[in-house]
């Protein structure tokens, strides 16, 4: 009776386990830089997706809004860490998209070159300001900031886009006043001294009365994929970005050897990403975080960075709550 029983469980396990036949393709989309090498690296390197049963082609860019571009024009299906910003305005302007996923959290600082005169984020106006080139969440973020909690209007800044390595340079140059950087970026710049102005979180606490950091990044999909596949499948893939996630806030060592091997980072530089593993990724799909979404699009077009209206029906939580019957 156990030896039947056994046998039964095998085969149905047999039966319901994804094969290399079954397998769904998966074109993935991340930025080369920023936030999103991290953890694309690392869900790469592990292969957490083909886990799932998925077929999976990766695909990197070397711009952070050309993976949206990328998905509406078909060229991939999902991406891992597209810029809220970037996502909130196609969505609003009706392309097929859909949003399944919050990703990043906007874990960045206000910084200004250690001598510098300036000491509040009152000074920037007039000022040259770095940040993520227009249409990326951090510029959209920045901006709002700006805004709503100093009086600083978009046009009253000379906002000087570039990567975070870049708009560093240009710090260390004289070339720009201060700049918005990623954490992680500031724990690579070791031999620059930089001085913090102000932070992502708190100034964004301001704005919604809520404590907590402002959505950088969002999973995006093609709603022509998730149509034809459905909201159990694409649970799949939120089910292999979950593991991904847990496994690097646990293993910090894995972390820093997948970065080493599958983006060719320093040790060094790969584990300033495993140490702020948790206050960067996200893996999330929550009201709470449909009406971040929502609080955003209405602070970025309240201070003309977006226009139109919040798309709720791209905000999909079907994916996500599929995902947590999946291992």
């Amino acid at each position: 009776m156990k030896f039947l029983s056994l046998t039964a469980a095998l085969v149905s396990a047999f039966l319901i386990a994804p094969t290399d036949a079954d397998a769904q393709e998966l074109r993935i989309g991340y930025w080369s830089s920023g936030s999103s090498l991290g953890f694309g690296s690392f869900l790469k390197e592990g292969g957490y997706l083909e886990a799932q049963g998925f077929d999976v082609t990766y695909v990197t860019f070397p711009d952070v809004n050309a993976p949206t571009k990328a998905l509406a024009a078909g060229s991939i299906d999902f991406a891992i860490g597209a810029s809220a910003g970037g996502a909130l305005s196609t969505t609003a302007d009706g392309l097929p998209l859909s949003i399944i996923l919050a990703t990043q959290v906007a874990d960045l600082k206000f910084v200004v070159p250690k001598d510098s005169p300036i000491t509040s984020m009152e000074e920037l106006a007039g000022k040259k300001v770095g940040m993520s080139p227009a249409g990326s969440a951090t510029a959209s973020i920045a901006t709002a900031i700006l805004d709503k909690n100093y009086g600083i209007a978009g046009d009253a800044v000379e906002a000087v886009p570039g990567n975070d390595s870049r708009l560093a340079q240009f710090l260390v140059q004289g070339d720009i006043d201060a700049a918005a950087l990623r954490t992680v970026s500031l724990a690579l710049l070791r031999e620059a001294e930089f001085r913090e102005i102000g932070s992502f979180r708190d100034e964004w606490a301001k704005i919604t009365g809520a404590p907590g950091a402002p959505i950088l990044a969002v999973g995006l999909i093609r709603n022509e994929w998730l149509d034809e596949f459905g909201d159990e499948v694409a649970g799949r893939i939120v089910a292999g970005m979950r593991n991904a996630l847990e496994d690097g806030s646990t293993d910090t060592d894995r972390v820093v050897s997948a970065l080493v091997e599958a983006a060719a980072l320093q040790p060094e530089d790969a584990q300033a990403y495993a140490e702020l593993w948790d206050d960067i990724y996200t893996v999330s799909m929550t009201p709470e975080d449909v009406t971040s979404l929502e609080v955003a699009f209405d602070t970025f077009k309240s201070v003309g960075v977006l226009s139109g209206d919040f798309a709720a029906d791209a905000v999909r939580t079907g994916p996500f709550e599929a995902s947590r019957t999946i291992d």
